[in-house]
């Protein structure tokens, strides 16, 4: 099977993931092994679903690495925060589940730690229509992931705790599931805005951490809460909210390094890349190579060092499934990430570069680690050269962190 963005799909390609309802995750617009109507196309982009998996005989195998298991508990996750997030809008009260979000969170860490598949990025939750709330999932599944690298880091930051409680990461993922709760109470007008935000609307936007912090912090364990107060501190201190001293009233310097809680480290790196590669109103989805190319050059210093070193090292540029075009002209499927030069992954040659179609996929893979002369220069008609090639010029132990 093969990732296809939407507007590539051609007549008679069948599904070999269903589409989920946006309204209703486990009602089916399209079911598995069904041909996909092209009429439904407008209406998938309309929903903001950006790609669909699809049958291709020579690439079955990623059945096996792509585990449905997961998306069905990234579902669970998203149903939980959404008749939670709504109860709120419609009684104006903050009453949450705590158990069911509890929960939710164990059964993805707990499947997340028994799959071997799971030790990098394989599928976000992209065919959902309230951003907040696939937001809130997706950052959860990020951050669970790059925390899962982190046992050791996490002993070492949370040395208040015992080492069974330091590296628990369910409170990690309960933060994330509400880091963003705050938004509810900005106004829409602003949240949705397709320009850039003047300088009130800015600091009414920024906020919504303070504004969630008020709505949890008597309702779920402070180093859950801290996230959501905490989730735009940045490593070199230039984020927010600033800080209130307890002896003058006066708002001081935000957090900076290792003030910063370290589950608050992990989910900004999470919620960054999320929302750069997804679609908003006022922004199309990045490509994942675009996003990892501008959070390492653009975020500068944002990140921990130690935690943006794991990150980098889960996220494939060129997620697996991926069709992609060589420099040599060849179009090719990403079949596996290469965490050590994830620019570089295994690849198998579909179409030569005159368009005809590899025989046997099977025997044309390519390892691009042992090529030095072929890189990835394309992706859906896109060049993704300007995010490549900076890259590969750093050392590999720079470009970890």
């Amino acid at each position: 099977m093969l990732r296809v963005p939407i507007h590539r799909i051609q007549p008679g390609m069948i599904l070999a993931r269903p589409i989920p309802h946006p309204n209703h995750p486990y009602h089916y617009l399209v079911q598995r092994d069904r041909e996909i109507p092209m009429d439904l196309i407008p209406r998938l982009r309309q929903l903001g679903i950006i790609e669909v998996w699809v049958r291709h005989r020579d690439f079955e195998f990623l059945e096996g690495v792509i585990d449905e298991g997961l998306g069905e508990r990234q579902r669970d996750v998203y149903l939980h925060v959404r008749r939670n997030f709504e109860a709120i809008i419609r009684n104006s009260t903050v009453e949450l589940d705590l158990v069911g979000f509890q929960s939710s969170v164990r059964e993805l860490f707990d499947f997340l730690k028994g799959n071997s598949g799971s030790n990098i990025l394989l599928q976000k939750l992209d065919a959902f229509d309230d951003y907040l709330m696939s937001h809130s999932t997706n950052t959860c599944y990020l951050a669970l992931l790059v925390g899962m690298r982190l046992e050791r880091y996490l002993i070492d930051q949370r040395r208040f705790k015992s080492a069974k409680e330091a590296k628990d990461l369910h409170l990690l993922g309960l933060g994330c599931l509400l880091h963003d709760i705050g938004k509810m109470l900005v106004s829409k007008a602003i949240l949705d805005k397709q320009g850039p935000l003047d300088p009130a609307e800015t600091a009414e936007m920024r906020r919504h951490t303070v504004y969630g912090y008020e709505m949890v912090r008597n309702s779920i364990p402070a180093s859950a809460a801290q996230i959501v107060l905490n989730h735009h501190q940045r490593w070199d201190g230039t984020g927010y909210p600033g800080r209130i001293d307890s002896q003058t009233g006066e708002t001081v310097a935000p957090l900076a390094g290792p003030q910063i809680p370290i589950f608050s480290r992990i989910a900004i790196i999470a919620d960054v890349y999320d929302a750069a590669t997804t679609r908003r109103c006022y922004s199309p989805a990045k490509l994942p190579v675009h996003a990892l190319f501008e959070m390492r050059h653009q975020c500068r210093g944002f990140f921990d060092p130690v935690v943006e070193a794991a990150f980098y090292r889960i996220v494939p540029p060129f997620p697996i499934g991926q069709i992609v075009t060589l420099s040599n002209g060849v179009r090719a499927v990403v079949v596996d990430f290469n965490p050590d030069a994830p620019l570089r992954p295994k690849v198998q040659c579909l179409y030569t570069p005159n368009g005809e179609r590899f025989e046997h996929p099977s025997l044309e893979e390519i390892d691009l680690r042992l090529h030095e002369d072929l890189a990835i220069v394309e992706v859906d008609g896109q060049d993704v050269r300007p995010f490549t090639a900076a890259a590969e010029s750093v050392e590999p132990e720079e470009a970890l962190v």
